[in-house]
């Protein structure tokens, strides 16, 4: 289905939300902390040596002690995939991305310097392999609870200010008001708009299934501002 083209709400339109390529925070971030800094600094480089003494290991006995380097490089995954999502606004399947991840942490000859070029490196093959029809990182179940292939695949083609705008409401659960706030678009637009982009994502096929707790926009949404706001004006 071809929706009419509707100005687009990208990095233009509300830069703030780009601008430090996250998520407004709801309450002020807080100030950076030199200790915290070392002290991810000093975990990482412990990390490193886990690592280096797991590939000292003869190959054949490495299988005994996968489940110890797991312990240790899953965090730093995770919060490699969360940064991705957030900056990015993507659904991906968090379980199959870990393992994936892991895997090709496991072949590399040893690990960056820095778990922020590591994070750096995880974000740069999910994008990889996000923008490649053929991988099947784009059309895999997510575990339970996760969103399905087919709303992954739809949610993920979307325009980056598109996707913004449905993870506001949908995954971070925010109000119409808060969507707007934090986009600076006026309410009614912020409404409309998510009523067309699901409505795009929806392309006409049967209603898609959403993870529990998720919501889909909806047309009274909108009409429920409009007359708000005429009602203001009046």
């Amino acid at each position: 289905m071809v929706m009419n083209p509707r100005p687009l709400l990208g990095e233009h339109s509300f830069p703030h939300l780009f601008s430090c390529g996250t998520l407004m925070s709801r309450k002020p971030a807080p100030p950076k902390s030199p200790f915290l800094d070392q002290r991810l600094a000093d975990d990482w480089l412990a990390t490193c040596q886990q690592y280096q003494a797991f590939l000292e290991v003869p190959p054949r006995q490495r299988f005994h002690y996968l489940g110890k380097l797991f312990e240790l490089l899953c965090p730093w995954i995770e919060k490699a995939i969360q940064g991705v999502t957030i900056r990015h606004f993507l659904l991906l399947p968090k379980e199959m991305v870990i393992a994936r991840m892991f895997a090709k942490s496991c072949r590399r000859e040893s690990l960056p310097k820095s778990h922020l070029i590591f994070q750096i490196w995880i974000e740069s093959i999910i994008l990889r392999d996000v923008a490649n029809p053929c991988n099947e990182l784009g059309a895999t179940n997510g575990a339970s609870g996760e969103p399905s292939a087919q709303l992954q695949q739809r949610f993920n083609r979307l325009p980056i200010e598109d996707r913004a705008l449905l993870y506001l409401y949908m995954v971070e659960r925010c109000s119409v008001e808060e969507v707007a706030s934090y986009t600076g678009i006026p309410q009614g637009s912020a409404a409309e708009n998510l009523v067309r982009i699901w409505a795009r994502v929806q392309g006409g096929a049967p209603a898609l299934q959403l993870p529990r707790g998720w919501r889909a926009p909806q047309a009274r949404e909108s009409n429920f501002v409009h007359e708000e706001r005429d009602t203001d004006l009046e």
